[in-house]
């Protein structure tokens, strides 16, 4: 696989690192930060309230985002092998991907998410689809050739 291609992994798992990030923060920096990070509104009357709604939320989103993370440093290498490397792969790129394209045809219908944060954010996570489309192919390569160099040492 090219560097260019293990790049895009790289990207991959670089933006869901921040976005474990942001969601951490986001609970320090209370409701003003929710709100500009595009929470629901049960959420940011949940951080104004001090209920758990918000804080275990962001905690939630941050673990899927670590795994996710995980996943694509897995691909590369970088961490040990991942359980069930390819299908996360396949399903975290499927989520990313869907997450950035259906944001387009909802706009049609609901105005208020017509803004900048959430076409950068459905850019954003499209982009870390394409890595993760990238680290599947990577691994499904890499076992096709293990398969490969089985089946030779079988012969010989």
């Amino acid at each position: 696989m090219k560097n260019s291609q293990k790049n895009w992994i790289y990207l991959a798992g670089i933006i869901a690192l921040i976005g474990v990030a942001i969601h951490i923060v986001a609970i320090f920096g209370g409701p003003s930060w929710y709100a500009f990070f595009g929470a629901p509104p049960s959420v940011v009357r949940s951080a104004r309230e001090g209920t758990l709604l918000a804080p275990v939320g962001a905690l939630i989103i941050a673990g899927l985002m670590a795994i996710c993370a995980a996943y694509a440093f897995s691909a590369l290498g970088v961490i040990r092998r991942l359980p069930l490397l390819r299908t996360g792969l396949a399903g975290i790129a499927i989520v990313c991907l869907l997450r950035a394209l259906v944001l387009w045809p909802l706009m049609i219908n609901h105005p208020e998410l017509r803004n900048t944060f959430e076409i950068v954010a459905a850019i954003v996570w499209g982009l870390a689809g394409v890595g993760f489309v990238f680290g599947f192919r990577l691994v499904h390569a890499q076992n096709q050739d293990s398969l490969s160099s089985d089946d030779e040492n079988v012969e010989t």
